[in-house]
């Protein structure tokens, strides 16, 4: 597996693990619970990142079967990677796509830490099976930005759940 890409895949999980350490002092029903009708609960937000990677694995696992025709990361990859950034440092909001909203009833944190470890470990596997240079083609697509690059791929789900984290501290606080 390419030496940078595993440092920011553990990174990743380090942060994920940290999130589910913190989050086994709420009960279930906290974790449900939402603050206002509109707003997500917690596990909803959860939901939406574990959805979030898993549409990102299932795109990849379609890409990497002929990784011949996706092309060498750009200038115009690195500009879609910094609005990406940008849009996240400056907590710029705007309305998921419909496709990583979250449409599971009442989970437990015991089955969403199961579900997104899967999913981890799928892209784990995936990831670990390509070269240096597959790493740094487009073979992942932003819903938004569009194609990138893995590291982009790793990087992203990193700063979408740091995002997030904000929302479930804040979600917490409103609900307790």
């Amino acid at each position: 597996m390419n030496t940078q890409l595993e440092k920011e895949f553990t990174q990743l999980e380090t942060e994920r693990n940290n999130l589910f350490s913190e989050l086994k002092n709420y009960s279930d029903d906290v974790i449900n619970k939402k603050p206002r009708p509109e707003a997500w609960s917690v596990a909803e937000v959860i939901v939406h990142l574990i959805t979030a990677e898993e549409m990102s694995l299932k795109y990849l696992s379609k890409k990497i079967q002929d990784t011949s025709k996706a092309q060498p990361e750009g200038l115009k990859n690195k500009g879609r990677w910094l609005l990406v950034r940008i849009v996240f440092t400056f907590n710029i909001k705007f309305k998921a796509p419909e496709i990583v909203e979250p449409k599971l009833g009442y989970q437990s944190l015991a089955n969403l830490d199961i579900h997104w470890n899967k999913i981890r470990q799928q892209t784990l596997e995936v990831l670990s099976r390509l070269s240096d240079e597959e790493v740094n083609k487009e073979l992942w697509k932003h819903a938004i930005a569009g194609k990138m690059n893995l590291h982009h791929m790793v990087q992203f789900f990193g700063i979408h759940s740091r995002h997030h984290k904000k929302q479930i501290d804040r979600t917490l606080a409103a609900v307790k």
